[in-house]
């Protein structure tokens, strides 16, 4: 109990911190991310990239939409009957809520959490199947949340964060380094 005792008195420190720094309002920005997926078929890595859009409300809390676009990843289906590539190409739209913690002079902790409305696209070659996975597009939603954290330079921003994505079945995590830039 002790110990709880001080971690809301550090939380309630780092609120009370938050005065020094504003909220930025308005933002545009981008990233380069290594989205990464670890299933049984596909192990795989691939360059990816988002554009977003937020806003800041004073109270350390916000709005984000993003567009993210992880790439094609690839797999290989080993059964009895041979074996089959599979290309896995995905995309997802993102809306989402913020909150934000100044840790100091320029230097923010944030966290995401919200829906996004993914489409893949899945080509299989080969002799082998899984039920897992066939050949086509497909569609759906589900959750998603992120962390990270961003240095202030005025309008710009630097991000680096972490997002965890699922699509469907198909877990993604996906490492970020970004830009943001202030418009208000």
């Amino acid at each position: 109990m002790r110990n709880s005792g001080l971690v809301v008195l550090a939380i309630v420190g780092v609120v009370a911190a938050a005065g020094e720094v504003q909220a930025q309002g308005s933002y545009i920005g981008g990233a380069y991310s290594s989205a990464a997926v670890n299933e049984t078929v596909i192990d795989d890595k691939a360059n990816a990239w988002k554009f977003m859009l937020g806003y800041e409300f004073p109270v350390l809390g916000g709005i984000e939409l993003q567009w993210v676009d992880f790439g094609e990843m690839d797999g290989v289906i080993e059964a009895a009957g041979g074996s089959t590539n599979v290309g896995y190409d995905a995309r997802t739209a993102t809306a989402a809520l913020t909150a934000r913690v100044p840790l100091g002079r320029g230097l923010t902790l944030y966290g995401k959490a919200g829906w996004l409305y993914w489409s893949t696209d899945i080509s299989l070659s080969g002799t082998a199947s899984d039920p897992h996975f066939e050949a086509g597009s497909d569609n759906g939603s589900d959750p998603f949340f992120g962390a990270g954290l961003r240095f202030n330079f005025g309008v710009f921003s630097v991000l680096a964060e972490y997002e965890r994505y699922k699509l469907d079945t198909v877990e993604i995590n996906a490492v970020s380094a970004g830009l943001r830039i202030t418009y208000e």
